[in-house]
This record gives structure tokens, sequence and C-alpha cells, in this order.
């Protein structure tokens, strides 16, 4: 094949990696500048909760419908559009902030609309990211490996910058860098990603959400890959967008300290994705969905440690380290997720499917959340880090004993 021709193959996906980065930097930074503005705002941890879980239920209520909207008007136009409105809505928090006319009803119906108008734009992008595979004859495993290392890749840079503007500028400039992002990859998708035509079994095969679950129900591998995400992520957003963000503004604003943790997750996200982007194939994904939560698991025990006590009593430097390698370690076992979940659902999912069940699916994932926001705010307002890591641990290991049994699709 020609230097040519495979650039031109790998134009559009190149463009439409680029878009997805951006959306999912301002969707990085502003997981971590909301929680900072309410707690903020409040000093209270269950009220950041709430705000948490306004911006979580979208991820399972709107899941179930966004599907066949992205297979009626094309996942292109769906990400374009859903783009647009989600730089507004993050926009409009601190232009109202700043004048005095942001109350948190006002704020959470914000952060609610953002979530409710991210779930089917970055479901848009997912679901053309295959077809821009099967167009152009990529090879499956190296795309939604170097898309899985871009994702990471966000979640390498956004911690430390939200820190460092957090604490040089406050919330509210990080906000506005948010929706700078969702303008930017809009214009990228409007611009430079081609109208793909999708086929007839696409625009007249309209998949009904109660035909979708019964496909899913239907297809074990697919079910059980479901409910590990379903319990991994109830941790990870849990972890990642409540828990350690309260327990650093709690203790002295510690505003860098956490963009070092998050950015210490994300390196071992990155190390990992990048290992398995090019090794995956040698790697058996049932072995890593068996073994990988019990290493999320380590990683947390580390943090229990530390946050058992109080950290800041004695070695700041010392403890925040220890805290920096056990995000590491959840990083590292965290990172390969996304690959594995990526390459399964292309191969088992039809295209005329795609949209709807793609939707389905992270529904799905994401309706422990909620419960596990409001169970870790109730906590952290305790003052009870330490029954909040051991449940991690324990639901982390469930979810290791999930695969004992395999699946053949896998």
């Amino acid at each position: 094949m020609s230097d040519v021709t495979l650039k031109a193959k790998w134009g559009q996906i190149s463009l439409l990696f680029s878009a997805n980065f951006l959306s999912l930097l301002g969707n990085g930074l502003s997981a971590i500048a909301i929680p900072w503005f309410v707690y903020d705002l409040t000093g209270n941890a269950v009220i950041t909760a709430t705000i948490a879980i306004a911006g979580q239920l979208p991820n399972i209520v709107v899941g179930l419908f966004s599907g066949p909207l992205i297979d009626k008007f094309s996942a292109r136009t769906t990400s374009i559009f859903c783009d647009t409105v989600n730089a507004f809505a993050v926009l409009l928090i601190p232009l109202l902030y700043a004048v005095d006319l942001l109350d948190l009803a006002l704020l959470g119906f914000l952060v609610f609309l953002s979530q409710v108008i991210d779930v089917p734009g970055q479901t848009a992008k997912s679901v053309m990211i295959p077809a821009l595979i099967d167009r152009e004859g990529l090879r499956r495993e190296r795309v939604n490996g170097m898309n899985s290392l871009l994702e990471t890749v966000a979640d390498l840079l956004t911690p430390s910058m939200a820190g460092i503007l957090i604490a040089a500028f406050g919330a509210t400039t990080v906000l506005i860098l948010d929706s700078l992002s969702f303008l930017m990859a809009l214009m990228i998708v409007s611009i430079g990603i081609k109208a793909t035509r999708q086929q007839d079994a696409a625009n007249t095969n309209k998949q009904p959400v109660k035909e979708v679950w019964k496909w899913i129900l239907s297809t074990p591998g697919i079910l059980k890959l479901g409910l590990y995400d379903l319990i991994i992520n109830t941790v990870a957003v849990s972890l990642l967008s409540l828990t350690l963000p309260v327990l650093a503004n709690s203790n002295d604003k510690q505003a860098v300290w956490l963009g070092i943790w998050l950015t210490c997750f994300a390196c071992g996200t990155t190390l990992t994705t990048l290992a398995y982007t090019f090794l995956g194939h040698r790697v058996s994904s049932l072995r890593l969905l068996q073994l990988t939560p019990i290493g999320q698991a380590l990683g947390l025990a580390l943090l229990l440690w530390m946050f058992s006590t109080d950290w800041t009593s004695g070695n700041v430097e010392t403890a925040a380290i220890i805290i920096s390698l056990g995000m590491f370690v959840y990083g590292v076992n965290l990172g390969v997720g996304s690959v594995v979940d990526a390459t399964v659902l292309q191969k088992l999912v039809p295209e005329d499917k795609r949209g709807t069940v793609f939707s389905a699916f992270s529904s799905l994932r994401y309706t422990g959340v909620p419960l596990g926001l409001f169970l870790t705010g109730i906590l952290l307002e305790q003052n009870n880090p330490t029954l909040l890591f051991t449940t991690f641990i324990a639901l982390l290991t469930i979810n290791s004993l999930l695969w004992v049994r395999g699946a053949s699709e896998i």
C-alpha cells in the first residue's frame, strides 16, 4: 500500500480522533472543575454528590433512547448538534455565576443538560469509528487501541491542567476552556469529516429499545461485559469525580496534589493502553477481565491505608506520594477495559444495530453510578473514608469473580 493511499485511509479517522479527543478533554476538565466549584460554594459533600448525580443520570436514561436518533439522523449530524449544545450549556455556568444569577437548581440543570446532550454525542463518535474502519479497511484492534490511547492521554492531561488552572485562576476558568473544547470538536467534525451514508438496512430496520434489550440479554458475553462495566464505573466515577476532589478540597485545598493523583492514574491507563495496542493479540482478553479488578483493588488498598487516617497530619508529601502510587496501580489495571469493550462490541454487533445497541450498552454501564455517588457523598460527609474504600475494594473483588467461568464470545 502506497504512502498516499495509507494517508488517505487514515485521514478521516485521524480527524475523528482529534474531535473525540477535544470532547474528552472538555469532559475531563468539567469532571474535576464542577465538583470543586460546587464544594467551594456549599462546603457540603452530599450537595456536591447530588450535583454529580444530576450529571450522571443521563448516562442511564438517555442511553436507552439516543441510539434510534443516531440511526435516524446519522452519527455525524448527532455529534455536531450535541457538541454545539454542550458548549453553550457549560459556558452558561461561569457566565451566570459572574452576574450572580446562578443558584444550585440552575447549576444542577445545566450540568444535567450538558450530560444529557453529551451521551448521544459521545455515542455518535463511537458509532462513526467502526463505520470508518469498515469503509477504509483498517485494522480494528489497532484503531480501537489508538482511540483508547487518546482517551487515556486526555485523562493524563486534564487532571494536571485542571489542578493548575483551578489553583491559579479558579474553577470558572476551567469551565470556559471546557466550552471551547466542544466548539473546536464540532468544527472539526462539521468541516473535516465527510458524511457517511448508512446502509439501507440501518435506515429502514430501526431497532426498538425492547428488541435491543432482548438481543443484549440473549448474548451472554455482552451482558456479562455490561455488568462488569457497571461495577467498574460505579467505583471509578465515585472515586475520580467525587471522592478524590472532596478529600483534596477538605484537606487544606490540595488542588495541585489532586491533579498529580489523577495524572498518575492517567499515566497508568496510558501505559497499559499503549502496551495493549501493540501486544493485545498475545494476551487473553478473558484473563485480563479476571485479573485486572484484583489489581485495581490493590491500588485502592494504598488509598485506604492513607485516607483511613488524617493524611495531612504527618508528612503530607510522603502520604500524597503513596496515594499517587495507589492511583497509578489502579490506572494500570483499569486502562485496558475500553479497548476490550470496543473490540468485542464492534465484532458482535451488526452495523444496522450499532447506534441503538451501543447506546443501550452505555446505559447498562452507568446504572450503578448514581447510587455509588450518593453513598459516597454520605460516607464522605460522615468522614468515613475507611468504609468507603473498603466497599470499593469489595466490589472490585466481586467483579473478578464474574469471569471465573468465562464466556465463549470473549
